[in-house]
């Protein structure tokens, strides 16, 4: 992170906004992939007898490394095209905020899926992180580094 971190005024002005429309398109490309490959593997967990709340941790850690890897090389792609950069201090910043992510998820699925089922259960916490992730993720981890 640079100084003072967080989101600035400015990026939040419309025509700022505008130009986030097809980094988020791409992070909802991705999304949608690192969802499959984590809803699979919590449907197989919890087929398999895991509890919902287990099969969730054990999801999100197969599909972590594979979401920071391609998000920094397709959704938050730099001007020409280069590849975000990556390091291992971003990886843990990256893991830190989806950590965070993780335990709404999993809170939402313990505390819902004896009410709704564990599937929809999983639906209202994918529903609920995207927005968590994308935001740590185009504001804070893959932040392109101001110009001096």
């Amino acid at each position: 992170m640079t100084g003072g971190g967080g989101v600035k005024p400015e990026s939040l002005k419309p025509e700022s906004l505008k130009q986030r429309g097809g980094e988020f398109f791409r992070f909802s490309l991705v999304g949608l992939v690192n969802t499959g490959v984590d809803v699979s593997v919590y449907v197989i967990g919890v087929t398999a007898g895991l509890a919902p709340a287990l099969a969730n941790v054990i999801a999100f850690s197969v599909t972590n490394a594979l979401s920071y890897c391609v998000n920094a090389r397709f959704t938050f792609r730099r001007d020409g095209g280069a590849a975000a950069p990556t390091s291992l201090k971003g990886y843990g910043a990256f893991w830190a905020f989806h950590l965070v992510s993780l335990a709404i998820a999993t809170a939402i699925v313990f505390f819902l899926a004896e009410r709704i089922g564990p599937f929809a259960a999983k639906a209202a916490a994918v529903a609920v992180t995207v927005f968590i992730n994308y935001g740590s993720s185009a504001f804070i981890v893959f932040k392109p580094q101001e110009k001096q």
